[in-house]
């Protein structure tokens, strides 16, 4: 037998993640088989976008207020 690895079970948002990349891939390969290229780029887009700027927990605030001038 193989040695098991404990690996912590993915928080809810880990959960989340793999579906949504998985369906916006999806449309985006339905979309090619339909000659649908503008609705494919639409996609990619997104998801590029999602995985780059998505929501992450760990994350910082990507604008941050400015300061006050006193």
């Amino acid at each position: 037998m193989m040695p098991q690895t404990s690996q912590p079970a993915p928080s809810g948002s880990e959960q989340d993640l793999r579906p949504r990349a998985r369906t916006l891939s999806w449309m985006a390969s339905l979309s090619v088989a339909a000659g649908e290229l503008r609705a494919a780029e639409g996609y990619l887009l997104e998801l590029l976008a999602w995985c780059a700027f998505g929501d992450r927990e760990d994350a910082a605030p990507v604008a941050a207020e400015p300061e006050p001038q006193g």
